[in-house]
């Protein structure tokens, strides 16, 4: 998709429609509870990531408004840029996480995904992460 603020043709700028993708999610709550320091940090997208910068920024506004991370947007003034300090997850990202961490449970979430065409409420996810992470650590 083409656009810009004026409508002008010349000067067309490409919009990336950026749509809501759990798996980046799974990883991003992985690498946050990973890197967690006092104070706050800034993630950055790594070589082996399979997203780009604009999306990794977008899944963690997400992840904020879902209130599973602690984030805040300062301006760098070294950079002068806006960048996203990350102070940890919250209790629902430490649930959340802990129900998909397996990969057992987290491959049996992507089958029904699947099904449902890479989409489902972000209520109904939760509720199948849950029982299936239920399931799993009642059979060890």
């Amino acid at each position: 998709m083409k656009e810009n603020k004026k409508g002008d043709r010349n000067n067309e700028i490409e919009v990336m429609p950026l749509k809501r993708d759990m798996s980046i999610i799974r990883s991003l709550l992985l690498d946050i509870e990973a890197e967690f320091t006092e104070g706050g940090f800034a993630l950055e997208v790594a070589e082996e990531d399979e997203y780009s910068e604009e999306e990794m920024n977008y899944h963690l506004q997400l992840m904020k408004e879902a209130k599973l991370i602690k984030l805040e947007t300062v301006i760098d003034e070294e950079e002068e840029e806006e960048e996203m300090l990350i102070y940890g997850l919250t209790w629902e990202g430490h649930e959340l996480l802990d129900s998909i961490r397996e990969d057992e449970i987290w491959q049996q979430l992507l089958v029904k995904l699947k099904r449902e065409r890479g989409s489902m409420p972000f209520s109904v996810l939760r509720k199948q992460a849950a029982k299936a992470a239920e399931a799993y650590y009642a059979s060890e």
